[in-house]
């Protein structure tokens, strides 16, 4: 390949590159990679590419873009080249972000604090208390050792001349850390050689001290210290981030509905029991934490999380109220603030920033307005950037008097030409090396002597070689970023090397009640599926079959179980195949719960489960014809996934808690649709139906033990009593006991209500006597087996998932 490297990358005029001094001339810190570079075959080249892009599709590393039909499943974007730092470069930046890191939260403690910021006139009161983001209930809240930004990020860029800008700051939730140590897991074995000879800098350290500080920090009580990172949900843009940094730094995931105040505590709602949490890391923001003292319609947060916090209860970072800072008003007032504070100018700038809210401001920016960007003031706003230049007059008259009327709302800053870096072009017929606009978000996190610099970074690259904007939601990529050093390297690692004896984890308990629940949810789902699929299928059937105009018994009991409408039909048939087919049919609504339920388990779903699962809901609703014939197709493939995905649940889970109450929930729900089919047959009398076996899946088990039409006897003793046939009842109920056996051996005794009286009196069951249609024993023991698998359903959840005391859901005074 040698230098035909260079021989198409575009040479830059009016902004920086970070590869080239000159045209072909390489800056010094990148020559040995681009050595590595020139000494590769395309071949290697393109097979290191396709090791990045293998890596992040078996990682799972996702980035949600909003408007990508791909939505949560759209990989994560990582560039084959790294970006480099020079040591004595990254020297200054580190000192320069350490020390806005420190400024902001100053700033912070005054502003929640005395406010002399503002007393002083460093700050003007309509930027503070104008904000969205200043919450008025955290004034004069104490947070533990004084610090309100536990992480804190800053979006750099480069000026033409090289040197660095501050383009804005991430106070509130902080996102990307953990993207940036994905991207350094995969890079790093990529290019393994050149990242061990040009000692690069390793990320570990940092996330240390991010855990040590928070424990450090953390209220004392109730056990060790535990920290937790608090998500919105598999639904956030950032979503795997979140997951990963979990296990990274082994904190519990866990949602607002995964936590509960009492007596002024946060704790864990845990499969165990009730756990005391010290501190949380948010990635949620400010507004949505307490739903009673901030955001009322928030469903995300923790009511009386603020309460806790203020009583000195529980850590929170980022401190509540921390999005304040992340307005681009508050740039152009840094280089005061920073002399006042902390008695030094501020080390790096920020772009030139206008806040328009001053009337010198508004006037300025109005008379520079084609050569600047204007920005909404706060974040809350929801108003678009717009770049002065590319407006004609009638846009720019139209602009000019929005920023008259609320000046306030606005801010203006400098257009300028940002950094250009080397990227790996595959798009074209041959692969080459290309340039794109570069931006780097740097990270900082409170330490015991204050604010440590991550040495790297999450480089962020445009999508298009003159993007004038570089954002991930418009299609960005991502680059490791390399910080060099002239010393040795710290190969500190919170990646176990080796794990000993005493290290080994076996399935336990250690599972949130949120997640158990979900787990259980998911088990009633396939089996609801699964059990709708089968009687759809056995209805159309039927109903092609049969000349009687008269309902059916599986009518009946389809509208029984939801999958017809309680009032009759004019045409059954067609009420059957839109069942099947229809995208608001009963089975497609099924599906998409299935699905719901799915995706919160992300986490712990394998590939090849979320194929099954994807297909289903992809193909539910969208027959090009109802019919029955293709109505029974569809209810084919159907009944072929939920066996698939028993298979996996069979074969592919361990046997812990999890796997335990997903099987209780497919025991219930199977135990609870066999005890109504069976009334239903029983009631109507007649021949055994032939259908009833199909239901349970027992056609071929029948078959091969009587060479016979299906007649009661038989038939009730393989679907009632037969302890061996999986779908039979007995095989429910029994299989309930032992799983509740198992639960009180670990959490003490658990109220299973009426089972395992209807379970003694299941086996009690005489063939002789009470295996026929007339047997009021057989009839009313089905009903006492269906109404015990719905209290143990609810009994489950008050003990294992809303931790709620069962008197709240009897009724009774609770003192």
């Amino acid at each position: 390949m040698a230098r035909s490297l260079l021989q198409h990358y575009p040479h830059a005029t009016t902004r920086y590159d970070e590869l080239l001094s000159a045209p072909g001339t390489l800056r010094p810190h990148w020559a040995a990679l681009f050595d590595a570079f020139e000494s590769a075959s395309r071949v290697q080249m393109q097979d290191r590419l396709a090791s990045v892009r293998r890596q992040i599709r078996e990682n799972g590393v996702t980035y949600n873009v909003y408007a990508d039909p791909r939505g949560v499943e759209r990989p994560w974007e990582l560039d084959l080249l790294p970006l480099v730092i020079a040591a004595d470069e990254w020297a200054q930046i580190s000192s320069a972000v350490a020390q806005r890191a420190e400024l902001l939260n100053r700033i912070l403690a005054d502003v929640y604090g005395p406010q002399q910021m503002l007393v002083e006139g460093l700050l003007p009161p309509a930027l503070i208390h104008g904000h969205a983001g200043f919450l008025r209930p955290c004034h004069g809240l104490k947070v533990p050792g004084g610090i309100h930004l536990h992480l804190y990020a800053a979006d750099l860029a480069r000026s033409p001349d090289g040197g660095w800008w501050v383009l804005a700051d991430r106070t509130q939730a902080p996102s990307g850390a953990g993207y940036s140590l994905e991207n350094r897991l995969v890079i790093s074995r990529v290019f393994s050689e050149q990242f061990r000879d040009l000692h690069v800098e390793h990320l570990a350290g940092f996330f240390a001290t991010l855990r040590d500080t928070l424990a450090q920090h953390a209220p004392e009580g109730d056990g060790p210290p535990l920290t937790v990172l608090l998500t919105p949900g598999p639904y956030n843009e950032t979503y795997f981030e979140h997951a990963y940094l979990a296990r990274y730094l082994g904190f519990p995931l866990v949602e607002g509905s995964d936590l509960l105040v009492r007596d002024g505590k946060v704790w864990l709602k845990h499969l165990s029991g009730l756990r005391r949490v010290h501190a949380i890391v948010r990635r949620l923001d400010d507004d949505f934490c307490d739903p009673l003292e901030l955001r009322a319609d928030s469903a995300l947060g923790v009511p009386g999380l603020l309460d806790a916090a203020r009583r000195g209860q529980v850590l929170i970072a980022n401190a509540l109220g921390s999005n304040l800072l992340e307005s681009g008003a508050l740039l152009g007032f840094l280089p005061r603030l920073c002399e006042r504070l902390l008695g030094e100018p501020l080390a790096m700038p920020s772009l030139a920033t206008w806040w328009c809210g001053e009337e010198a401001a508004l006037e300025d920016a109005i008379a520079k307005l084609d050569h600047l960007v204007i920005k909404p003031a706060f974040p809350q706003l929801r108003i678009e950037s717009v770049f002065g230049a590319d407006l004609d007059r009638r846009e720019r008259a139209a602009l000019i008097a929005r920023m008259r009327a609320r000046p306030h709302h606005y801010v203006a800053q400098e257009l300028v030409q940002l950094a250009q870096a080397p990227v790996w072009d595959d798009s074209g017929p041959a692969p080459r090396l290309g340039a794109r606009t570069v931006g780097l978000r740097v990270f900082a996190c409170a330490g015991p002597e204050g604010y440590r610099v991550m040495p790297g970074g999450l480089a962020r690259v445009a999508p298009e070689a003159q993007a004038r904007v570089i954002a991930m939601q418009r299609g960005g990529a991502s680059k490791d970023t390399w910080v060099l050093t002239d010393g040795a390297v710290d190969t500190f690692s919170l990646l176990r090397r080796t794990v000993g004896p005493s290290e080994l984890v076996r399935a336990g308990s250690n599972l949130s009640s949120r997640m158990v629940e979900n787990l259980f949810w998911f088990g009633r789902y396939c089996e609801r599926c699964d059990n709708a699929a089968r009687l759809l299928r056995a209805a159309i059937a039927r109903h092609i079959e049969s000349d009687d105009s008269g309902e059916s018994v599986l009518i009946r009991l389809c509208r029984t179980t939801g999958q017809l409408a309680p009032v009759g039909d004019d045409d059954p048939g067609g009420a059957l195949c839109d069942a099947a087919l229809a995208r608001d049919g009963a089975l497609s609504a099924l599906l998409h719960q299935l699905s719901a339920v799915a995706f919160s388990l992300r986490e712990r779903m394998s590939i090849d489960n979320w194929r099954v699962i994807s297909r289903l809901v992809e193909t539910a609703g969208r027959e090009p014809e109802v019919s029955p014939g293709a109505a029974l197709e569809h209810l084919d493939r159907c009944v072929q996934a939920m066996m698939t995905l028993s298979g996996f649940a069979l074969d592919g889970m361990t046997r812990d808690q999890g796997w335990r109450f997903l099987s209780m929930g497919r025991r219930i729900e199977r135990l609870q649709f066999m005890c109504t089919a069976l009334r239903h047959a029983l009631a109507a009398g007649g021949e055994a139906p032939d259908w009833l076996l199909e239901l349970a899946d027992s056609t071929i088990t029948y078959r091969s033990r009587y060479m016979t039409r299906p007649q009661w006897l038989p038939v009730l003793d393989l679907l009632v009593s037969d302890e061996t046939n999986p779908r039979s009842i007995a095989y429910q109920a029994l299989g309930l006991s032992d799983y509740l056996a198992r639960l009180a051996a670990q959490f003490g005794a658990i109220d299973a209500g009426t089972l395992p009286d209807a379970v003694a009196e299941l086996l009690a069951l005489r063939p002789e006597q009470d295996l026929h249609t007339g047997s009021e024993r057989l009839a009313n023991l089905l009903d006492r087996l269906a109404s015990a698998a719905y209290a143990l359903s609810e009994q489950l959840g008050l003990r294992f998932f809303s931790h709620a005391d069962p008197r709240w859901a009897s009724g009774a005074d609770l003192p």
